[in-house]
């Protein structure tokens, strides 16, 4: 990963965005406790929005029309290199190899920010504070 310092701030070159729009169930929240305990990455972020789908129209006084519902979008920025593998990691992890309404895609990124915790730093409730790299639960 390519790094170039700008303003006294340190910016990344050569990472990919993997976006998942997951059905709002809880996958979101279980996929990015797996990436930071299983894969270490806190580069990763959930929000909720609205989806419009075509495939659901409801009748709306005699008339079709688009249903929203709720979906979570979740983000992870990943170096480049190692992109596929945690694109294949991600389709597994919250089974996109079955029938399930989400999408998953990937794309560059011109340049990105780095993201660390600073030291002592609570994660959740129940678990230690974070030293440097270590993460361990009580």
């Amino acid at each position: 990963m390519a790094t170039r310092s700008r303003r006294s701030s340190t910016l990344l070159t050569d990472v990919r965005l993997i976006t998942c729009i997951l059905p709002d169930k809880g996958q979101d929240t279980a996929l990015l406790k797996a990436l930071r305990t299983e894969k270490g990455i806190i580069s990763a972020n959930t929000f909720q929005c609205r989806w419009f789908g075509l495939q659901l129209r409801r009748r709306y006084k005699w008339k079709r029309q688009a249903a929203g519902y709720s979906v979570r979008v979740a983000t992870v920025v990943v170096q480049e290199e190692q992109a596929d593998d945690l694109f294949e990691y991600i389709y597994y992890q919250v089974n996109f190899d079955h029938p399930c309404p989400g999408l998953i895609y990937q794309g560059n990124l011109t340049v990105a920010t780095p993201y660390t915790l600073p030291a002592g730093v609570l994660e959740e409730k129940g678990e230690k504070i974070l030293h440097s790299r270590s993460r361990t639960k009580e």
